[in-house]
This record gives structure tokens, C-alpha cells and sequence, in this order.
């Protein structure tokens, strides 16, 4: 004799799979963490853009004064989202963050971050091209893609066309690396 399903199972998952039990108030360090990032982010944009404002002045027609605004607004937005985050917490976004700390898949979260650690580390030595070549084939495959052959001929074709409008009709110079003598 078989007894009918109660309703009382957890509901499936975006992959398949039932979500794990959450605990209450188990996004909030996540949200918060979020806002900090966005501080800290605000912070590398600030310090750049006065950096180069000290060289350029600091008119509206310098070229430092577009990033110091954008600098100070995600300063006035992470602030915000800090104090909101941790004064009148929003407990749906909360729920919602830990659900998804549930179904992150951390692992591939990582490599992403290492390869474009590698990517930021190896475009000077290498070139743009040959650079931004390896991370698509490489993001490509972390993905799962197993289309070798065409990944590298999309990052080849994706790569030089970024390049050459980048060079040739911006004048914006992307580094060469080995190719520099070809290009």
C-alpha cells in the first residue's frame, strides 16, 4: 500500500535536487560581506581616479573627474546598503541569499576568480591576444564546454576583433606581449 505524497518534502532545486534546510538570518553575513566588497571597490575607484586627477586637475573636463563621481556613488550606495543591511535588514533578500549560498557551486566560483588573477597577471607578458584567448577557452571549459576547436576559434575571432576596434578605432593600445613585433 503506497501513501500519497504529503506536500511536505522540500521543494526540487534549480539543478534537480532538494534545497537544504535554511537557517534563519544565514544571508545576513553574505549581504553584508556584499557591501563591504562594493565599500572596498569604491575605495581601489577613488584612490585611482584622484590619483590621476592629481596629475589632470580635477575639472569637469579632466580625465580623473567621471571616476571620482562614479567613486563617490558607490561609496553613497555601499554605505547605504550596509547600514540598511544591518539596521532594517530586508529578511526576504536574506532568505533569498542563503538559498542561493546553498545552490552556489563554490568550487567553480573560485577557479573563475583564479583564472582572472592569472588573466590580470599574464596579459603584459603574453599580449591581449593570446591572453584573452586562454581565459575564454579556459572560462569555456570550467563552464562546460568541451568544444576545444570551436571555443579557440571564437576566443581568436572574439579577441582580434576586440583588439584591432580597440586599437585601430579607439587609438586605445591593449598590450601586445609576444605578438607585439606581428601587430
Amino acid at each position: 500500500m503506497s501513501v500519497p505524497d504529503s506536500g511536505s518534502s522540500p521543494p526540487a532545486g534549480p539543478h534537480g535536487g532538494s534545497h537544504a534546510v535554511i537557517r534563519p538570518g544565514a544571508g545576513k553575513l553574505g549581504i553584508r560581506i556584499t557591501a563591504v566588497v562594493i565599500l572596498l571597490g569604491a575605495a581601489v575607484v577613488l584612490f585611482d581616479a584622484i590619483r590621476v586627477s592629481i596629475d589632470g586637475g580635477f575639472g569637469p573636463q579632466q580625465p580623473g573627474f567621471f571616476p571620482i563621481i562614479v567613486g563617490i556613488g558607490l561609496v553613497c550606495f555601499g554605505l547605504a546598503f550596509l547600514v540598511r543591511a544591518t539596521l532594517k535588514p530586508d529578511r526576504a533578500l536574506e532568505e533569498q541569499a542563503a538559498a542561493e549560498h546553498t545552490d552556489t557551486h563554490w568550487r567553480t566560483l573560485w577557479i573563475v576568480i583564479v583564472a582572472l588573477v592569472a588573466y590580470a597577471a599574464l596579459l603584459n607578458t603574453l599580449g591581449y591576444l593570446i591572453a584573452t584567448t586562454i581565459f575564454f577557452v579556459g572560462i569555456a571549459w570550467v563552464a562546460g564546454s568541451r568544444k576545444v576547436v570551436r571555443d579557440v576559434i571564437i576566443a581568436v575571432l572574439f579577441s582580434a576583433a576586440i583588439y584591432f576596434g580597440f586599437t585601430e578605432l579607439l587609438g586605445v593600445r591593449l598590450p601586445g606581449g609576444l605578438l607585439e613585433s606581428v601587430l
